[in-house]
């Protein structure tokens, strides 16, 4: 029997913009309004997570994180970064993506009137709004939400070792892994790497098949390799020196890290670590049957996972809402 692709994703915001950056590229920006009253002054921007798009963060009506905060009031931003639906990513860095598309994603939302943001970041996706706050400290992100952020890769062996199996891969200028979509019928790969990227047992098989076909997007060489030379060097840095980790200090918005119990790519020790690091409030949330949870999460199952829109989601919408403006 032929195999039949997965059901095509939607991405029909309200709204959708191509918003050009500082640097002579582009992002692209989609903006889902509340559904019902607003009852929230900021507006929330989603970063999605390394070798994704947009997504990531706005899946279908269960799983979109994004239509998710537009339903308990909220004006939700989804970021998609230079490379996707907007603007090359030739010559991108992480550097370049935390400084510059940051910066035009909260530029475009502060021009609708509004004074600051709120953001919510999967993996990749919270080390941005970390390194742009480090670099920028007055930079006006009211609160900060992130799902398997790694701020370390000392705790993390496998990790290690996979980097450096990848070798001379990451002299490519891009990592092509939307040319491994073509594999979504066979589900994850194979151990090692598929229990890096989600706990199986915890996702729907379809929306494994799914997110393998739609979700997956290539990584920039020089992206790649920023990511690469962490892991090799447990540091998070820039290419000019910049050490993240100790800018962070100057960040004081309120900081809610949500790490998997079973998550091999950022575990609680090191998306956690964010307590030792910045200098205003943390609360550390660890995703599993010990707190209570239905399950010990991974890495891409904090999002799509068979409950998270029941048990991670409100977590993050309850966070941003005491930290959030009530409107008028």
């Amino acid at each position: 029997m032929p195999f039949r692709l997965p059901p095509p994703l939607t991405f029909k915001p309200d709204e959708l913009y191509r918003v050009p950056t500082a640097d002579g590229t582009a992002i692209a920006l989609g903006r889902y309004h509340p559904r019902g009253q607003r009852r929230f002054v900021e507006p929330v921007i989603l970063g999605h997570s390394l070798g994704t798009n947009r997504f990531n963060l706005d899946f279908d009506e269960r799983y979109s994180v994004a239509r998710a905060l537009a339903r308990r009031g909220f004006e939700a931003w989804v970021l998609e970064l230079r490379g996707g639906l907007a603007g090359s990513s030739e010559g991108a860095t992480f550097d370049t993506e935390a400084e510059h598309d940051v910066a035009a994603a909260i530029t475009a939302v502060l021009s609708t009137g509004v004074s600051g943001v709120t953001w919510v970041g999967h993996s990749r996706g919270g080390l941005l709004a970390y390194a742009h706050l480090a670099r920028n400290p007055t930079a006006p992100i009211r609160a900060i939400a992130t799902l398997g952020s790694p701020l370390t890769f000392d705790v993390q062996p496998g990790v290690q070792r996979f980097v450096a199996a990848l070798g001379q891969s990451f002299r490519l200028p891009s990592l092509p892994l939307t040319l491994g979509s073509w594999a979504w019928p066979l589900g994850l790969p194979p151990d090692p790497i598929g229990k890096y990227l989600v706990r199986a047992d915890n996702m729907d098989p379809t929306v494994i098949r799914q997110a393998i076909a739609h979700v997956s997007a290539d990584i920039p060489g020089g992206v790649g390799r920023q990511f690469a030379r962490w892991v090799r060097t447990n540091a998070f840095d820039g290419e000019d020196g910049f050490d993240y980790r100790k800018g962070m200090k100057a960040i004081s918005a309120p900081v809610l890290a949500i790490a998997g119990a079973r998550d091999l790519i950022a575990p609680a020790e090191a998306s956690h670590l964010v307590a030792r690091l910045v200098s205003g409030p943390v609360e550390l949330v660890r995703v599993g049957l010990f707190e209570g949870f239905s399950t010990d999460y991974g890495h891409g199952d904090l999002v799509l996972g068979l409950r998270a829109p029941d048990e991670v989601v409100p977590r993050l919408a309850d966070f941003l809402a005491r930290h959030s403006t009530t409107s008028a």
